[in-house]
């Protein structure tokens, strides 16, 4: 009996850590706060970030509710806010120092609506559940228990809320800790979010905003769009066939004369 109740343990154990949902340390390489800041505002690590260029593509607008996943020192959680007010941007980490530094950031730029969330390491902790965005910038491969944290984000999302991720493929890079972009889809569509537009803005990262099939989602708005010419082939067809049956009618009546 006791040795089947250690197996059955073992096997729930193992089932665990392959599924990331264990409690233990879930983080990678987190420097402190000071020298990330100091790392990630030099002028040589903004510019390939493209900022505009990813806030344009997102369409974000007045009055959206946005959580910057992983904000470090607030590279794209400041534009954002500014893309964004009135609406309440989120800026999530697990580093309070962190967290303080981006408010502080945000009410010297002028910005009232940047709430700092301090996240766990499994759970961004996000205070509301109508996120129109949730938006992952090169830090997922920085979090041990992915499925579990993309799994919390999602209880926050509204219903046709955006999860927004940027990253490396490991192919394309040599660095262990890089995910494959299809090992991401895998585990979004394990919690009802597939890849619903794929933005080429990066040479050596992919772009990709989910969602799930429901309300306002692209998803629809795609099965809508790949229906049209369906339907407008058959309208095309309609005076064809008119035409057809006209030819018939008249042909009959010549031979009856």
């Amino acid at each position: 009996m006791q040795t089947r109740a250690f197996r059955i343990s073992c096997f729930v154990g193992t089932s665990l850590l392959a599924l990331g949902l264990t409690s233990a340390s879930a983080q990678l390489e987190q420097k402190p706060a000071e020298e990330y800041i100091a790392n990630m505002e030099k002028g040589d690590r903004v510019a390939p970030e493209k900022i505009a260029e990813v806030i344009a593509k997102l369409k974000l607008k007045p009055g959206d509710t946005v959580a910057d996943i992983g904000s470090g020192g607030g590279l794209f959680t400041i534009p954002m806010a500014k893309a964004i007010a009135p609406g309440t941007m989120y800026a999530v980490d697990i580093d309070q120092k962190m967290v303080d530094y981006v408010v502080e950031k945000a009410k010297k730029a002028g910005l009232t609506n940047v709430v700092g969330v301090l996240g766990e390491y499994d759970d961004p902790k996000v205070p509301v559940k109508t996120l129109d965005v949730a938006f992952y910038h090169r830090v997922l491969h920085m979090i041990e228990h992915r499925q579990a944290h993309l799994y919390a984000t999602a209880k926050y999302m509204k219903v046709d809320g955006r999860i927004v991720i940027i990253d490396k493929n490991r192919e394309d890079a040599s660095n262990w800790m890089w995910l494959k972009q299809s090992d991401v889809d895998t585990w979004m569509a394990a919690i009802a979010f597939y890849p619903a537009e794929h933005f080429g803005t990066f040479d050596d990262r992919y772009f990709v905003s989910y969602q799930r099939p429901y309300g306002n989602s692209v998803l629809l708005k795609k099965k809508t769009d790949d229906a049209k010419p369906a339907d407008k082939k058959t309208e095309d067809a309609k005076p064809a066939e008119k035409k057809a049956d006209d030819s018939k009618a008249g042909a009959k009546k010549t031979g009856t004369n």
